[in-house]
């Protein structure tokens, strides 16, 4: 039996002398005890609170059975492996690449580099640098591994890969065109552990003939460089090894200038009026001029005549 509290013994003690002192009939017996006896010292001190009940403690078990800090350490524990599961198995480095696309019989389709959870866009264009719109709703042979977005008239698509290893190609028609374009498509390779990749979050796809939106312009066909990889190579941002790149004052925004060799790569949205080898565009109208080293640069910014002085030395 619990022992009882000091408060509860000295109540029960009261109690007592009361119900004992009416049964005896002795006269004048109280709760403070028989008249003219010597009163009882007050208690000191303050009665503790009782506890929890055994059912009360059973409950607050079933309710919260972890302290405060073991939920704290769950928690974090939780977090570390959603991220664990969030995060790719392969790391994905976007890239915005373009190249010439080849219509000749027995030459290699064009690749589409992709990635689960990551759109990628494929623009064309012609020649001249002129968008190419598609005729026709690209050809997904398979939708289960492949999601497949145009707007109807534009010279874009995009491309959402299902899973993380799929493979496959679409099927292109543009307008004007008498020969479909192939792409060759690829979200990874299940035998690589390869622990980072690149993908084409964009590809502008150059087809190697005028089209119906072609730019009129001066340009002579046979100097647009359009297998040149050298100049693609500039036009992408990531000179060769052994181009330099100079100091260049005044001229338009966005202008980069490289030399190799007695030759200058200059790369600028803005029209070089000056005499030049080679020349190539991009999708988002940059263009790349090969010509002779020269000191000076002429450009055409709306109308206006802007010069460049190149520092040779």
């Amino acid at each position: 039996m619990p022992k009882l509290l000091p408060l509860t013994g000295l109540l029960l003690a009261v109690l007592s002398g009361q119900v004992l002192a009416e049964s005896t009939g002795t006269p004048g017996t109280s709760a403070q005890g028989t008249r003219g006896s010597v009163p009882a010292s007050p208690i000191s001190g303050t009665a503790p609170l009782p506890g929890l009940s055994p059912a009360a403690q059973e409950a607050a078990a079933l309710d919260s059975p972890l302290t405060p800090d073991e939920i704290r350490e769950l928690a974090k524990r939780l977090q570390a492996t959603e991220q664990a599961l969030a995060a790719p198995v392969t790391s994905v480095v976007p890239r915005i690449s373009s190249l010439t696309v080849s219509l000749s019989p027995g030459a290699s389709l064009p690749v589409l580099r992709l990635a689960l959870n990551n759109a990628s866009t494929v623009t064309f264009q012609d020649s001249t640098g002129a968008p190419w719109p598609l005729a026709a709703p690209p050809m997904n042979p398979n939708e289960h591994l492949f999601q497949i977005n145009y707007i109807p008239d534009s010279p874009v698509f995009s491309v959402l890969p299902r899973t993380a290893w799929a493979s496959g190609n679409v099927t292109v028609l543009l307008k004007g065109l008498e020969v479909p374009v192939i792409i060759s498509l690829t979200s990874g390779d299940p035998d690589s552990n390869i622990s980072s990749r690149e993908i084409d979050a964009r590809l502008d796809l150059r087809i190697p003939r005028q089209g119906p939106q072609a730019a009129a312009g001066p340009t002579p066909p046979a100097r647009v460089a359009l297998h040149d990889e050298t100049l693609q190579a500039f036009l992408d941002g990531t000179p060769p090894d052994g181009a330099r790149r100079l100091k260049v004052r005044g001229g338009p925004d966005n202008l980069r200038v490289w030399r190799i060799g007695d030759d200058l790569y200059v790369r600028c949205r803005a029209m070089l009026r000056d005499e030049f080898e080679q020349t190539l565009s991009s999708a988002d109208g940059t263009r790349l001029w090969k010509l002779p080293v020269t000191p000076l640069l002429t450009f055409s910014v709306d109308g206006r005549t802007v010069t460049a002085s190149p520092e040779l030395e």
